[in-house]
């Protein structure tokens, strides 16, 4: 998925740091509110790392329970939006593409929950896009 396999990245501060060794399983634009309200964006990208490759460096974040199934992960210091985790993945480390200290290192593959697009945000990439869940990874998300 990159040319590298060596990724790293962390919060506007600095207080929280992590390390991926890995190149990402995936990458993903979601358009969900959940995540515009986790953002204060209108959208939010993700890379998903193996989590036996995945590394925090020092403090972890401060983990928000969003649903009955994800929670998702910010600075306590600095605010910044860090990640995502869901039980159903819990193979892999879900990484806000923003934090990454090389964001470029990465691709994304498609763009999830479109239902919920802000009709004035458009993206003219030709990723292949879902109306909810991508068929790619299994997803309890209620969007």
């Amino acid at each position: 998925m990159t040319s590298t396999q060596h990724h790293q990245g962390g919060c506007l501060c600095g207080a929280i740091r992590y390390s991926a060794t890995a190149s990402p399983l995936r990458g993903v634009i979601c358009h969900c509110a959940l995540c515009r309200k986790h953002s204060g964006a209108p959208c939010l990208a993700f890379v998903h790392f193996p989590a036996d490759s995945f590394a925090w460096l020092g403090p972890e974040p401060q983990w928000y329970r969003s649903s009955a199934f994800a929670e998702r992960g910010f600075c306590p210091t600095c605010g910044s939006t860090l990640g995502m985790r869901e039980a159903i993945l819990n193979d892999r480390v879900q990484i806000c593409v923003g934090s990454l200290d090389n964001p470029t290192a990465v691709r994304i593959d498609d763009h999830v929950w479109t239902q919920s697009q802000i009709a004035w945000f458009e993206i003219d990439d030709q990723l292949p896009r879902f109306a909810r869940s991508s068929t790619a990874v299994p997803s309890n998300a209620q969007g």
